[in-house]
């Protein structure tokens, strides 16, 4: 391992980890148990975990493999200036936190011409998370081909290292560098939005001035939706952190850092002839789905499931008919924002709620978001019901 050249960090330390040091050794998963699970058969057995060290390790491999293609690659993409070669003068890896399926690594990556680039190396060593991040890595790719604004990191590599304490998958990403992750959160009996900084630190911003990122969220999942193949971008969730946000100088700017799913969730006759038909009744199921699980989050990102405020509709409807424009250039179908309010006033506030209800039942959530969201349906119907009747 080049000690020189590779420097390795845990997010909230201070000092620098190293192979002998007390966090070389501890287990990643932050647990001291010997148990882990047999990848093939699903059964628990005794083995030793992955400890920081070799996920470091692990990730050392990745990145320095092949003469640094990996990481060569990104920096002519970033620096725009493909086939140079590039003298690296630092390379330090940050292990940010720990999510469901990945741990997270911000690469920053120094260069001799007084120049720097970073990455994001996700990595998983869960069943789970291996049977996702090659998948992840695909459907990236291809959304940030084939739709023209890009709201997505660009991925560069994607690979499994072999260790002696079993598979270690990474993908090598954009670091979006100032995004941070941001949840509701309680305090004094207040809703409010924190902002997380990477330090552990956090700012407070009122659920108000926090209207304009679910705005963005709300137009940035519409440019994803295809109108012809019913496709979106499912399951997503606030609380998992998969919409990060920069605000600066009062601008705020939002990105999205993970594709679990890319696939319809609309069963309807898609032949040809029929495909104008279902345009409006498949956008109208994606439209219902989106403002209410744009209004679900997780205290904290990990707490009791939340229903935030009401005032988030109006904007997430706002959000939605802006990307319906945006979108009218890509498809030969007129005016899709006029169409589908035309479309959406056929309805009376009964069979809003029956098909909100009904969206409920099709689209998964674990028992507490489910009650949460029935408390809120009626409310959130009429709601949806009058701001159509003004547009």
């Amino acid at each position: 391992m080049e000690s020189s050249l590779f420097r390795f960090f845990v997010s909230g330390e201070e000092k620098q980890v190293f192979p002998g040091s007390h966090l070389w050794e501890v287990p990643l998963s932050g647990k001291n148990t010997q148990t882990s699970f047999n990848i093939s058969s699903n059964n628990p057995i005794q083995k030793s975990l992955v400890t920081i060290g070799d996920y470091f390790s692990a990730a050392h491999r990745f990145l320095s493999e092949n003469d640094f293609s990996r990481l060569k690659t990104g920096l002519e993409i970033f620096l725009k200036r493909p086939g140079l070669t590039h003298q690296f003068e630092r390379i330090t890896l940050f292990l940010e936190k720990h999510g469901a399926f990945y741990h997270p690594l911000k690469i920053e990556v120094r260069l001799i011409e007084n120049q720097s680039c970073y990455f994001v190396l996700n990595g998983a060593v869960s069943r789970l998370g291996l049977a996702l991040i090659e998948n992840e890595y695909q459907l990236i790719s291809g959304l940030n081909k084939t739709f023209p604004k890009q709201y997505l990191p660009r991925v560069f590599s994607v690979d499994v290292i072999k260790t002696d304490k079993g598979r270690i998958g990474f993908f090598l990403g954009e670091w979006f560098e100032g995004y941070k992750e941001f949840h509701a959160t309680q305090k004094q009996g207040r809703r409010k939005v924190v902002i997380w900084e990477s330090d552990g630190s956090y700012n407070y911003i009122s659920e108000t001035m926090a209207l304009p990122i679910y705005h963005e969220i709300s137009r940035i999942l519409t440019c994803y939706y295809d109108i012809e193949t019913f496709e979106q971008i499912f399951p997503w969730h606030h609380g998992a952190g998969d919409f990060i946000v920069k605000i600066e100088d009062d601008k705020i700017d939002v990105r999205m850092i993970t594709v679990r799913g890319y696939s319809a969730l609309t069963e309807l006759d898609d032949s040809s002839e029929n495909k104008t038909k279902h345009i409006l009744p498949g956008l109208l199921f994606f439209f219902l789905n989106l403002t209410l699980r744009i209004r679900l989050d997780r205290l904290n990102g990990t707490g009791p499931a939340v229903i935030l405020g009401k005032k988030i509709i109006p904007v997430a409807i706002e959000g939605f008919l802006q990307a319906l424009e945006e979108k009218a250039t890509q498809y030969d179908y007129g005016d899709i924002r006029l169409s589908f309010i035309e479309f959406f006033r056929q309805f009376n506030l009964e069979q809003i709620m029956e098909l909100m209800e009904n969206i409920l039942e099709s689209c998964h959530s674990d028992a507490s978001e489910i009650s949460v969201i029935k408390e809120n349906i009626e409310s959130h119907s009429r709601i949806l019901h009058a701001i159509f009747k003004k547009v």
